[in-house]
């Protein structure tokens, strides 16, 4: 009895392991990828602040030298009103003079408010021409200074400029990370020029921590941030990524049942008789230009029509038969049967795209390649004019044997699309590493756009996304007016849904077709003459 309800229980432990599975493999490839980022950013930081000191430092150094050159090596008025005017045409130095052996100040300019404490160490101390020190005030946490430059003449004059501790004063990376970063600007070695906040050490994920050295002068930045401060950048994949493991658990536990309550012999015997006498056959679904109103293609989608008449819908039996083998005779027997069905459409249009949907187990060998190639061949349906869309609800089983039969779709000249974006196991490894050419909107997004702000910046993301890499985008699932209007306000141009029509059959469809390509009729105005 124990072992019977055991193994009922196997295929809903199986379901669970394979929705959860990918969900934490897909958070680990998200964290090393916001962790990636944030190096990225730490080190954009680090590297801005090191170009700001090295501009301070060589802008000072450089007025030193032509005060030397112009022989400016004492304090009367001339040497003072030199002093002045290059202060004046500085960005970063606030005061300039010279001080005598032992540091101390014997003119500058401008004045400072008080007589100020050495401002470089004796002369005989360093023997350098030119010689850094800085002078750090505690803020808080923080630490601000300023940096004195010496400059020896020939003459063993010493010229020295002060630059402000405004010099540093910037806030370059992103806003969500500047409370959790820590920067310090070190100059020499060992003196700390400006120190800037406190990083978490003990912040979860640990700290990005880059050190950033000049090639020129003895300067370095180090900058550290909590590696967790990046998560946002991958918030909304993360909520994708989580909804979709649960979709997928709640879908395999659907399946699961409906499999489990039949015995697998006698749906495979239905399946077999089904696909011998031709009772599957393809329901086309139009995909409609949301901006000119004009028909773009159809996806194919099959449906099983008993000899009555009666018409099951695919969630009924495709789970089944991608499982068994039957799929691949299935999808052959469709795919013949769109030739027949709108071959002399596309011929005339040549504009028009087929979709056709294909699951994991077409891409473990290239039979669908020698299938498209069979069926489609100097046919009325072009293969520019076929695009097959890969789901990524289901994982592929290896993505590199995957990558090389899209790669000969794309020699053919065909198209792929990632089907139900954003809700399965690929994503973002999907769109890089198999050369998507159409990224498809689900509608699960289509749905929560209008009320779920997660939603619909997610749509917001795979619009960009699909932008910048040039790349089309469709929306499914379309169902009222003015989703279209919100989509459109996207960026997004193509779509489908019941807003236009359902799945039709063949004879519908080409109706349809004919009905939007006569005389340029939009899909408004036919609806709006419909009514009418």
């Amino acid at each position: 009895m124990r072992k019977s309800a055991f193994v009922g229980l196997l295929p809903y432990l199986l379901a669970v392991i394979v929705a959860v599975a990918p969900l934490v493999l897909g958070k680990l490839i998200l964290k090393a990828h916001y962790a990636s980022i944030g190096g990225a950013e730490v080190e954009s930081v680090a590297g801005r602040y090191l170009a700001r000191a090295e501009r301070a430092l060589s802008e000072a150094i450089t007025l030193l030298r032509d005060l030397d050159r112009a022989s400016r090596h004492a304090c009367l008025e001339a040497d003072r009103i030199d002093f002045a005017e290059k202060v004046a045409q500085a960005d970063f130095v606030r005061r300039m003079g010279l001080v005598d052996r032992n540091g101390y100040a014997m003119c500058l300019e401008p004045p400072p408010p008080a007589r100020p404490a050495a401002l470089l160490g004796p002369a005989e101390d360093d023997e350098r021409q030119v010689t850094i020190m800085v002078t750090s005030v505690p803020k808080g946490q923080n630490i601000q200074g300023s940096m004195v430059v010496g400059w020896r003449s020939a003459s063993g004059a010493r010229l020295i400029a002060e630059v402000a501790p405004a010099a540093l004063d910037i806030d370059p990376g992103p806003s969500f990370m500047r409370e959790q970063r820590s920067v310090e600007v070190i100059v020499d070695g060992s003196k700390t020029w400006m120190r800037l906040g406190q990083a978490d050490a003990g912040a979860p994920g640990g700290l990005v921590s880059v050190r950033s050295r000049s090639d020129i002068f003895p300067l370095e930045v180090v900058v550290q941030a909590p590696i967790s401060v990046f998560y946002p950048i991958v918030r909304a994949l993360d909520l994708t990524l989580t909804v979709g493991a649960v979709a997928v658990c709640l879908v395999l536990f659907g399946l699961t049942a409906w499999v489990t309550r039949r015995p697998e012999k006698q749906v495979d015997d239905e399946i077999f008789l089904a696909i011998k006498n031709g009772e599957f056959i393809p329901y086309y679904q139009p995909v409609m230009n949301i901006e000119s109103g004009q028909i773009e293609g159809c996806e194919l989608l099959a449906r099983w029509q008993h000899a009555d008449g009666t018409v099951v819908s695919p969630g009924r039996f495709m789970p089944y038969a991608e499982t068994s083998g039957h799929v691949f005779e299935m999808t052959r027997q469709l795919m013949r049967q769109s030739v027949i069905d709108l071959g002399p459409l596309f011929r005339r249009r040549t504009d028009l795209k087929l979709s056709i949907n294909l699951f994991a187990g077409h891409f473990d060998d290239r039979r669908i390649i020698d299938d498209i190639m069979a069926i489609y061949a100097d046919g009325p349906i072009g293969y520019d004019q076929l695009v097959f869309e890969v789901t990524e609800r289901y994982p592929l089983r290896d993505i590199e044997r995957a990558r090389r039969i899209i790669a000969e779709m794309h020699v053919l000249g065909c198209r792929v699309a990632l089907d139900d974006t954003g809700t399965g196991h690929g994503g973002l490894a999907y769109l890089q590493q198999l050369g998507i050419d159409i990224i498809k909107i689900d509608k699960m997004f289509i749905d929560a756009m209008g009320a779920d702000l997660g939603a619909s910046t997610i749509i917001d993301v795979l619009v960009e996304l699909a932008n910048s890499l040039g790349m089309g985008i469709v929306a499914e699932g379309v169902e009222r007016e003015e989703q279209i209007e919100k989509l459109r306000e996207k960026g997004v141009t193509a779509a489908q849904g019941y807003v236009f029509a359902p799945p039709l059959p063949a004879k519908l469809f080409l109706e349809l077709a004919g009905a939007l390509s006569a005389d340029g009729d939009t899909f408004a105005e036919l609806s709006a003459a419909k009514v009418a």
